[in-house]
């Protein structure tokens, strides 16, 4: 609704992928996009690339290093490698070592399968648990919409009955009131007042103190 526009968010969301940015980089020309590139290596060629563009822009002894090479060690131990070979890489030189040459070739393979293995499992888990999800919110879809079908099912029933007693008008003016009244037990009450009351003005009064 046009009211609402000066209220509506002027932004645009941007999303930055940085997996599919370094898939795109053809030769890593910063640390950030060399970093980008190491981090998201799917073969031993674009780690050891990434390593070597990162030693040449690098200061010798800085922080960045010795904090790439952290990073290095914890995520291959975290993945499955052996900490005693882990613990061989100190330099970012090391990264080019034989240690990070066997895991590449040998325990990423592995690792690899076996995430592929667990993707699986959890991909059908999230499936069974959509699926479950589905089924209940149309259960819970189901009932709110029999419970409103009756509802205004009870409400037309109302008017039928003012208009038969009374007259048009105040059958009318009784349907506009029972929109407010969603409760089955006012309903109920304004039944009784049809029922009870003497005049359609009566029954409009009562039952929007009711309503």
């Amino acid at each position: 609704a046009k009211a609402f526009l000066p209220f509506a968010l002027g932004h645009q969301s941007v999303l930055v992928s940085e997996a599919e940015e370094a898939r795109e980089l053809q030769r890593a020309m910063t640390a950030r996009e060399a970093a980008l590139k190491l981090r998201y290596a799917t073969d031993g060629a674009e780690f050891r690339e990434a390593v070597s563009a990162l030693r040449a822009l690098l200061p010798r002894d800085s922080t960045a290093r010795e904090g790439l090479v952290t990073w290095v060690r914890s995520s291959m131990i975290q993945a499955g490698a052996k900490e005693e070979d882990v613990a061989q890489l100190e330099k970012l030189r090391d990264l080019e070592g034989p240690v990070v040459e066997t895991w590449w070739a040998k325990e990423s393979e592995e690792i690899f399968r076996r995430g592929r293995a667990e993707g699986r499992e959890e991909g059908r888990a999230e499936v069974a648990e959509a699926r479950e999800e589905g089924r209940r919110e149309g259960r819970e879809e189901s009932r709110a919409e029999a419970e409103a079908r009756v509802l205004v099912e009870r409400r037309a029933t109302l008017v039928r009955m003012a208009r038969r007693k009374f007259d048009a008008g105040t059958a009318n003016e009784l349907g506009a009131l029972l929109e407010d009244a969603s409760g089955a037990g006012r309903l109920t009450e304004i039944t009784d007042l049809i029922i009870d009351c003497a005049t359609g003005q009566e029954l409009l009064t009562k039952a929007a103190e009711v309503s």
